[in-house]
């Protein structure tokens, strides 16, 4: 067989790759089945089943939860702003006067 210089080196580095991937996914394989079975599970979810779009709705959720209340506690933050240059433009002291 005839093959241009290197070509069967690159050849072995992929095939070594592929082999220490699929050894990889065979360990993480392993630790799955120990996890089901201490954690008692059953059955898998399906990806796109219905457990998954539930959870998916949860996440998409939180998500959408902390961005209001980043965006919530910058309003907060402007209006205190706001208020604080008004009253300085007033003369208004922060503290109250006592008459």
């Amino acid at each position: 067989m005839n093959t241009a210089p290197g070509a069967q080196d690159f050849t072995r580095v992929i095939e070594t790759k592929r082999r220490h991937a699929f050894e990889k996914h065979e360990k993480d394989l392993a630790v799955v089945h120990l996890l089901e079975v201490r954690l008692g599970i059953t059955n898998r979810w399906d990806l796109g089943g219905p457990e998954c779009e539930e959870v998916a709705k949860l996440v998409s959720m939180r998500k959408y939860q902390q961005c209001l209340d980043t965006l919530e506690g910058l309003v907060v933050a402007r209006i205190f702003e706001l208020t604080k240059m008004n009253r300085s433009q007033t003369g208004e002291s922060s503290t109250l006067h006592h008459h």
